[in-house]
């Protein structure tokens, strides 16, 4: 019993007490005739516990209803309270179940709660989008058309119902949904612009994708983060250098060299940026420049992209011995000569200098025998030599490597292979990912002297 009420009862017992006291007392007094008219006369206590009675009951009987009244309004609160609850139990699950994968056990949650709250937009997006992945695409569209109408204003449900009308194949109505997202809601946008940006990307459209980049750009700083800006740091550098590339096909050279020196001056380890600067200087007929640039993008990034590329220039200007001798410089000043070494070893091969090939390669067997490409090399020289035995066992060497591949580069991202070198993968969009595969992952990057680099991908970000 809580101090209050046993006060409070107390205090009634002690006024019931007093009041018999004082009745007891005044009983005489309380006897006396009241007069109300001429005819009828009643006792003095009559009329005071009329008069008393008049002046109480009314605040009883008020008290009495409000106490009902707010005892009633509590029982009801802790049922709905408890429903509201049992309901947003239902919610959570059908969430998890969501998140699991488990999309028809969530759509079930999600009917459940619709029922006692058919409004309510969150739900309704999520059920849309169980049903969606259920295969069920019109009735997935008609709960988001049902949201669209309670939620005119919501981006979101414009999102989904685009999804929907894509799995749809109505891919002409997904598309006016997009651009009214873009129209109607300028903070927003982002997923599409993404979404579009990749599809330029996809089709090689620079400009397009640039521009998409630059409002992607625009919205980030405005209403993003430090964070979210890094994340478009790469595809940003990727669409930079395609401008570089597109001022040298216009023959712009000093335009284009300048673009890759930004480029490099914001990332030193953008290979294709490399590359190209010393294909500028070419077409400017500065081939000193030229191999300069080569041989300071090896130097940065020890990339055998570079190595491969002066090898290619003197052979097509037909002077096989600077490259020999460029080669054998490298191999002196380096500190990692594994590359150069091999380098050399395929160049003497590519000049018809068995002797020295051999030399040098089977001077690297112990470092990269678990190389196919190696292998593959040896075995073609040994057979030229006329020494079948040994060129049949570097063969079976290859073989038991990885199988005899023609194709030379590998994505390191998605792995598609190459018969020659490429600045993007024309797979995964990516940049920079593209490397010479001579040792299949056997032989350490850090073994080889390549030092890791950066790769930017052209990625989608419009998850469903």
């Amino acid at each position: 019993m809580r101090v209050r009420t046993f006060v409070g009862i107390l205090t009634a017992l002690a006024i019931v007490v007093t009041a018999s006291y004082l009745t007891n007392q005044n009983i005489d007094l309380l006897q006396q005739p009241f007069r109300l008219s001429a005819e009828r006369i009643v006792p003095v206590y009559v009329v005071l516990l009329t008069v008393f009675l008049l002046g109480f009951l009314p605040v009883v009987i008020a008290l009495v209803v409000q106490t009902l009244k707010r005892d009633l309004s509590q029982r009801r609160d802790r049922r709905f309270s408890r429903e509201a609850k049992s309901l947003e139990g239902v919610v959570r699950r059908g969430a998890d179940l969501q998140t699991d994968g488990q999309w028809g056990r969530a759509a079930t949650e999600y009917e459940a709660y619709l029922a006692a709250h058919p409004e309510h937009f969150e739900t309704l997006l999520r059920y849309g989008v169980a049903l969606r992945h259920l295969g069920r695409g019109e009735e997935a569209l008609e709960v988001h058309r049902r949201a669209s109408v309670l939620y005119p204003q919501s981006a979101a449900i414009l999102y989904e119902m685009a999804e929907d009308y894509e799995v749809l194949g109505d891919h002409d109505v997904a598309q006016q949904l997009r651009d009214r997202i873009l129209r109607e809601f300028p903070s927003m946008g982002l997923r599409v612009m993404r979404r579009r940006r990749s599809a330029a990307l996809s089709t090689e459209d620079w400009k397009g994708a640039t521009r998409l980049q630059q409002r992607i750009d625009s919205l980030l700083e405005e209403h993003g983060g430090e964070a979210e800006l890094e994340r478009e740091d790469g595809v940003r550098l990727g669409l930079a250098y395609q401008q570089g590339v597109e001022h040298l096909e216009a023959d712009q050279v000093e335009e284009a060299r300048a673009v890759f020196d930004r480029v490099l001056e914001q990332e030193p380890s953008f290979v294709p940026a490399f590359i190209m600067k010393g294909e500028a200087a070419l077409i400017s007929g500065d081939d000193d420049q030229a191999l300069d640039d080569w041989l300071r993008g090896f130097e940065v990034t020890g990339s055998p992209v570079f190595l491969q590329r002066v090898e290619d220039h003197f052979i097509e200007r037909e002077n096989p011995l600077r490259a020999i001798e460029t080669l054998h410089g490298l191999i002196a000043d380096s500190g990692r000569d594994l590359l150069p070494r091999f380098f050399l070893g395929r160049l003497y091969y590519r000049v018809e200098m068995h002797e020295e090939a051999l030399k040098v390669l089977e001077g690297l067997e112990e470092r990269i025998r678990k190389s196919p490409t190696f292998h593959y090399l040896l075995a073609r020289i040994r057979e030229r030599r006329g020494e079948m035995h040994k060129a049949v066992e570097s063969y079976r060497s290859c073989v038991r490597g990885s199988g005899l591949r023609s194709a030379e580069y590998t994505c390191e991202l998605c792995r598609t292979r190459f018969e020659v070198w490429q600045a993007r993968c024309g797979t995964c969009g990516s940049w920079n990912s593209i490397e010479l595969d001579f040792e299949e992952e056997r032989v350490s990057a850090e073994e080889s002297g390549v030092r890791k680099a950066p790769m930017w991908a052209a990625y989608d970000q419009d998850e469903k």
